[in-house]
Protein backbone atom coordinates (compact mmCIF):
# COMPACT_ATOMS: atom_id res chain seq x y z
CA UNK A 1 0.00 0.00 0.00
CA UNK A 2 2.92 2.35 0.66
CA UNK A 3 3.81 2.22 -3.04
CA UNK A 4 0.40 3.50 -4.13
CA UNK A 5 0.20 7.11 -5.21
CA UNK A 6 -1.62 9.20 -2.65
CA UNK A 7 -4.49 10.18 -4.97
CA UNK A 8 -5.06 6.56 -6.01
CA UNK A 9 -5.18 5.39 -2.41
CA UNK A 10 -7.61 8.18 -1.57
CA UNK A 11 -9.96 7.05 -4.36
CA UNK A 12 -9.73 3.41 -3.26
CA UNK A 13 -10.60 4.39 0.30
CA UNK A 14 -13.47 6.42 -1.11
CA UNK A 15 -14.78 3.35 -2.91
CA UNK A 16 -14.70 1.43 0.35
CA UNK A 17 -16.33 4.10 2.50
CA UNK A 18 -19.13 4.85 0.03
CA UNK A 19 -19.88 1.14 -0.33
CA UNK A 20 -19.77 0.51 3.40
CA UNK A 21 -21.84 3.47 4.58
CA UNK A 22 -24.18 4.12 1.66
CA UNK A 23 -24.66 0.53 0.50
CA UNK A 24 -24.38 1.58 -3.14
CA UNK A 25 -21.44 2.51 -5.36
CA UNK A 26 -21.92 4.05 -8.78
CA UNK A 27 -19.22 5.28 -11.14
CA UNK A 28 -20.83 8.71 -11.63
CA UNK A 29 -20.38 9.46 -7.91
CA UNK A 30 -16.67 8.68 -8.11
CA UNK A 31 -16.40 10.78 -11.26
CA UNK A 32 -18.03 13.77 -9.58
CA UNK A 33 -16.20 13.56 -6.26
CA UNK A 34 -12.72 12.84 -7.60
CA UNK A 35 -12.84 14.54 -11.00
CA UNK A 36 -11.98 11.39 -12.96
CA UNK A 37 -13.31 9.78 -16.13
CA UNK A 38 -15.81 6.93 -16.19
CA UNK A 39 -13.06 4.67 -17.50
CA UNK A 40 -10.81 5.58 -14.55
CA UNK A 41 -13.65 5.07 -12.05
CA UNK A 42 -14.33 1.59 -13.41
CA UNK A 43 -10.63 0.78 -13.34
CA UNK A 44 -10.38 1.90 -9.70
CA UNK A 45 -13.29 -0.35 -8.70
CA UNK A 46 -11.69 -3.32 -10.43
CA UNK A 47 -8.34 -2.51 -8.78
CA UNK A 48 -9.98 -2.38 -5.34
CA UNK A 49 -11.76 -5.70 -5.86
CA UNK A 50 -8.76 -7.44 -7.39
CA UNK A 51 -5.98 -6.25 -5.10
CA UNK A 52 -7.53 -5.35 -1.75
CA UNK A 53 -10.99 -6.80 -1.14
CA UNK A 54 -11.85 -9.62 -3.55
CA UNK A 55 -15.53 -10.49 -3.68
CA UNK A 56 -16.52 -7.59 -1.40
CA UNK A 57 -18.82 -5.96 -3.95
CA UNK A 58 -21.24 -7.35 -6.50
CA UNK A 59 -22.79 -5.58 -9.46
CA UNK A 60 -26.51 -4.94 -9.04
CA UNK A 61 -28.54 -4.01 -12.15
CA UNK A 62 -31.34 -2.67 -9.93
CA UNK A 63 -29.13 0.14 -8.57
CA UNK A 64 -27.01 0.39 -11.73
CA UNK A 65 -23.90 -0.04 -9.64
CA UNK A 66 -22.25 -2.12 -6.94
CA UNK A 67 -23.53 -3.18 -3.53
CA UNK A 68 -21.56 -4.68 -0.62
CA UNK A 69 -21.96 -8.38 0.04
CA UNK A 70 -23.40 -9.49 3.40
CA UNK A 71 -20.63 -9.34 5.97
CA UNK A 72 -18.67 -6.74 3.99
CA UNK A 73 -15.48 -5.90 5.93
CA UNK A 74 -13.38 -2.79 5.18
CA UNK A 75 -9.82 -3.52 4.07
CA UNK A 76 -8.33 -0.03 3.66
CA UNK A 77 -10.16 1.90 6.37
CA UNK A 78 -11.25 1.34 9.96
CA UNK A 79 -14.93 1.54 9.01
CA UNK A 80 -15.62 4.58 11.24
CA UNK A 81 -18.43 7.00 10.47
CA UNK A 82 -15.97 9.87 10.94
CA UNK A 83 -13.92 8.62 7.99
CA UNK A 84 -17.04 8.76 5.84
CA UNK A 85 -17.81 12.23 7.18
CA UNK A 86 -14.30 13.33 6.28
CA UNK A 87 -14.73 11.98 2.77
CA UNK A 88 -17.93 13.95 2.32
CA UNK A 89 -16.32 17.10 3.69
CA UNK A 90 -13.35 16.67 1.37
CA UNK A 91 -15.48 16.04 -1.74
CA UNK A 92 -12.57 14.72 -3.70
CA UNK A 93 -9.81 16.47 -1.75
CA UNK A 94 -8.08 15.00 1.26
CA UNK A 95 -9.93 15.74 4.51
CA UNK A 96 -8.09 18.16 6.78
CA UNK A 97 -7.67 15.67 9.63
CA UNK A 98 -5.98 13.21 7.27
CA UNK A 99 -3.62 15.88 6.00
CA UNK A 100 -2.65 16.88 9.54
CA UNK A 101 -1.96 13.30 10.62
CA UNK A 102 0.63 12.87 7.86
CA UNK A 103 2.93 15.30 9.71
CA UNK A 104 4.86 14.00 12.70
CA UNK A 105 4.61 17.31 14.57
CA UNK A 106 0.87 17.82 14.15
CA UNK A 107 -2.06 15.77 15.49
CA UNK A 108 -5.85 15.93 15.36
CA UNK A 109 -8.53 14.74 17.76
CA UNK A 110 -10.48 11.67 16.67
CA UNK A 111 -14.12 12.03 17.59
CA UNK A 112 -15.96 8.88 18.73
CA UNK A 113 -18.17 7.16 16.20
CA UNK A 114 -20.94 6.74 18.81
CA UNK A 115 -21.73 3.20 17.72
CA UNK A 116 -23.07 4.25 14.34
CA UNK A 117 -23.83 1.10 12.35
CA UNK A 118 -23.52 1.02 8.54
CA UNK A 119 -26.72 -1.00 8.03
CA UNK A 120 -28.67 1.79 9.76
CA UNK A 121 -26.98 4.56 7.75
CA UNK A 122 -27.58 2.70 4.49
CA UNK A 123 -31.33 2.47 5.08
CA UNK A 124 -31.51 6.11 6.12
CA UNK A 125 -29.66 7.31 3.02
CA UNK A 126 -31.79 5.07 0.82
CA UNK A 127 -34.98 6.48 2.37
CA UNK A 128 -33.75 10.07 1.95
CA UNK A 129 -33.04 9.45 -1.72
CA UNK A 130 -36.31 7.67 -2.47
CA UNK A 131 -38.50 9.73 -0.11
CA UNK A 132 -39.61 6.63 1.75
CA UNK A 133 -41.01 6.03 5.22
CA UNK A 134 -39.05 3.97 7.71
CA UNK A 135 -40.07 2.02 10.77
CA UNK A 136 -37.39 2.39 13.42
CA UNK A 137 -36.87 1.15 16.96
CA UNK A 138 -35.79 4.17 18.95
CA UNK A 139 -34.97 5.32 22.46
CA UNK A 140 -34.39 8.85 23.79
CA UNK A 141 -33.49 10.45 27.10
CA UNK A 142 -37.14 11.32 27.77
CA UNK A 143 -38.35 7.90 26.60
CA UNK A 144 -35.45 5.47 27.18
CA UNK A 145 -37.46 2.32 26.51
CA UNK A 146 -36.98 1.11 22.94
CA UNK A 147 -40.19 1.69 21.01
CA UNK A 148 -41.34 1.69 17.39
CA UNK A 149 -41.60 4.94 15.43
CA UNK A 150 -42.53 5.78 11.86
CA UNK A 151 -40.42 8.52 10.28
CA UNK A 152 -39.84 10.06 6.86
CA UNK A 153 -36.15 11.07 6.78
CA UNK A 154 -34.85 13.74 4.43
CA UNK A 155 -31.27 14.63 5.52
CA UNK A 156 -28.42 13.19 7.57
CA UNK A 157 -26.72 15.87 9.66
CA UNK A 158 -23.36 15.89 11.40
CA UNK A 159 -23.36 18.47 14.19
CA UNK A 160 -19.62 18.33 14.79
CA UNK A 161 -20.09 15.88 17.65
CA UNK A 162 -22.98 13.58 16.72
CA UNK A 163 -24.88 12.29 13.71
CA UNK A 164 -28.64 12.63 13.50
CA UNK A 165 -31.28 12.34 10.83
CA UNK A 166 -33.80 15.11 10.20
CA UNK A 167 -37.17 13.48 9.63
CA UNK A 168 -40.93 13.86 9.77
CA UNK A 169 -42.27 12.08 12.84
CA UNK A 170 -45.69 10.51 12.38
CA UNK A 171 -46.17 10.22 16.15
CA UNK A 172 -45.61 13.93 16.82
CA UNK A 173 -46.78 15.25 13.44
CA UNK A 174 -43.77 17.50 12.98
CA UNK A 175 -40.11 17.42 11.93
CA UNK A 176 -37.63 16.24 14.54
CA UNK A 177 -34.03 15.12 14.96
CA UNK A 178 -33.30 11.46 15.64
CA UNK A 179 -29.84 10.51 16.87
CA UNK A 180 -28.60 7.70 14.65
CA UNK A 181 -26.73 6.04 17.53
CA UNK A 182 -30.07 5.56 19.31
CA UNK A 183 -31.73 3.67 16.47
CA UNK A 184 -31.84 0.00 17.40
CA UNK A 185 -31.65 -2.70 14.71
CA UNK A 186 -32.01 -2.10 10.99
CA UNK A 187 -34.82 0.28 9.92
CA UNK A 188 -37.54 -1.15 7.68
CA UNK A 189 -38.86 0.65 4.60
CA UNK A 190 -42.64 0.97 4.53
CA UNK A 191 -43.97 2.89 1.55
CA UNK A 192 -43.40 6.29 0.03
CA UNK A 193 -43.62 9.57 1.92
CA UNK A 194 -45.11 12.96 1.09
CA UNK A 195 -43.00 14.72 3.72
CA UNK A 196 -39.83 16.12 2.18
CA UNK A 197 -37.38 18.86 3.17
CA UNK A 198 -39.37 21.53 1.31
CA UNK A 199 -42.14 21.25 3.96
CA UNK A 200 -39.71 21.48 6.88
CA UNK A 201 -39.95 25.17 7.76
CA UNK A 202 -37.05 25.16 10.19
CA UNK A 203 -34.94 23.47 7.53
CA UNK A 204 -35.67 25.76 4.59
CA UNK A 205 -35.66 29.02 6.56
CA UNK A 206 -32.40 30.69 7.62
CA UNK A 207 -31.55 32.74 10.69
CA UNK A 208 -28.66 35.04 11.56
CA UNK A 209 -26.76 34.17 14.74
CA UNK A 210 -24.58 36.88 16.28
CA UNK A 211 -21.79 35.76 18.61
CA UNK A 212 -19.77 38.08 20.84
CA UNK A 213 -17.03 37.57 23.44
CA UNK A 214 -18.46 36.66 26.82
CA UNK A 215 -19.42 39.96 28.42
CA UNK A 216 -17.88 38.89 31.74
CA UNK A 217 -14.39 38.71 30.26
CA UNK A 218 -11.85 41.45 30.85
CA UNK A 219 -11.10 43.75 27.92
CA UNK A 220 -7.76 42.07 27.16
CA UNK A 221 -9.44 38.66 27.21
CA UNK A 222 -12.20 39.88 24.90
CA UNK A 223 -9.53 41.08 22.48
CA UNK A 224 -7.99 37.59 22.48
CA UNK A 225 -11.35 35.97 21.76
CA UNK A 226 -12.01 38.46 18.95
CA UNK A 227 -8.68 37.52 17.40
CA UNK A 228 -9.26 33.77 17.90
CA UNK A 229 -12.58 33.86 16.03
CA UNK A 230 -11.85 36.58 13.49
CA UNK A 231 -14.11 39.34 14.88
CA UNK A 232 -12.85 42.67 13.45
CA UNK A 233 -16.01 44.41 14.72
CA UNK A 234 -16.23 42.56 18.00
CA UNK A 235 -18.88 40.15 16.75
CA UNK A 236 -19.27 37.16 14.49
CA UNK A 237 -22.42 36.78 12.39
CA UNK A 238 -23.40 33.37 11.03
CA UNK A 239 -26.19 32.56 8.59
CA UNK A 240 -27.55 29.09 9.36
CA UNK A 241 -30.64 26.94 8.91
CA UNK A 242 -33.01 27.50 11.81
CA UNK A 243 -33.02 23.74 12.46
CA UNK A 244 -29.24 23.87 12.93
CA UNK A 245 -29.02 27.02 15.04
CA UNK A 246 -28.68 25.22 18.36
CA UNK A 247 -26.07 22.80 17.00
CA UNK A 248 -24.06 25.73 15.65
CA UNK A 249 -24.01 27.37 19.07
CA UNK A 250 -22.94 24.08 20.62
CA UNK A 251 -20.12 23.76 18.09
CA UNK A 252 -18.82 27.21 19.04
CA UNK A 253 -19.35 26.44 22.74
CA UNK A 254 -21.30 29.67 22.92
CA UNK A 255 -23.36 30.50 26.00
CA UNK A 256 -27.07 30.94 25.31
CA UNK A 257 -28.49 31.66 28.74
CA UNK A 258 -27.22 33.94 31.50
CA UNK A 259 -26.48 30.86 33.61
CA UNK A 260 -24.20 29.49 30.88
CA UNK A 261 -22.56 32.89 30.45
CA UNK A 262 -21.60 32.77 34.13
CA UNK A 263 -19.36 29.79 33.30
CA UNK A 264 -16.84 31.96 31.50
CA UNK A 265 -14.10 29.35 31.15
CA UNK A 266 -16.51 26.97 29.42
CA UNK A 267 -18.06 29.65 27.23
CA UNK A 268 -15.66 32.36 26.02
CA UNK A 269 -18.32 33.19 23.41
CA UNK A 270 -21.96 33.98 23.96
CA UNK A 271 -25.03 34.59 21.89
CA UNK A 272 -25.82 38.29 21.59
CA UNK A 273 -28.37 38.82 24.41
CA UNK A 274 -30.71 40.75 22.09
CA UNK A 275 -30.93 37.64 19.86
CA UNK A 276 -32.11 35.26 22.59
CA UNK A 277 -35.83 35.98 22.38
CA UNK A 278 -35.69 36.08 18.58
CA UNK A 279 -34.02 32.67 18.32
CA UNK A 280 -35.69 30.94 21.25
CA UNK A 281 -38.59 29.40 19.26
CA UNK A 282 -36.21 27.22 17.26
CA UNK A 283 -33.03 27.11 19.34
CA UNK A 284 -34.01 23.95 21.13
CA UNK A 285 -34.99 21.69 18.26
CA UNK A 286 -36.60 18.69 19.90
CA UNK A 287 -35.14 15.26 19.54
CA UNK A 288 -37.67 12.59 18.62
CA UNK A 289 -39.09 11.54 21.99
Amino acid sequence: MADLKHEVLLRLKGIELISYWEGRLITSQLMEWFGISRQQASADIKHYLHSFNPGALIHSPSVKGYVPVPGFTPALTAGHINEYMGLIAGQGDQPLASVLETHASVASVQLPDRSIRPEVVRELIKACRSRSNLKILYASMSNPQIHERMIAPHTLVYSGFRWHVRAWCYSRNNYRDFLISRIDRTPKACGSSEHGPEEDQLWVEDATITLIPNEQLEDAQKALVERDFGMPDGRLQLRVRKALAHYTLQRYQAAISEVEADRVKEHPLQLLPADRSKLEPYLFTQEGD
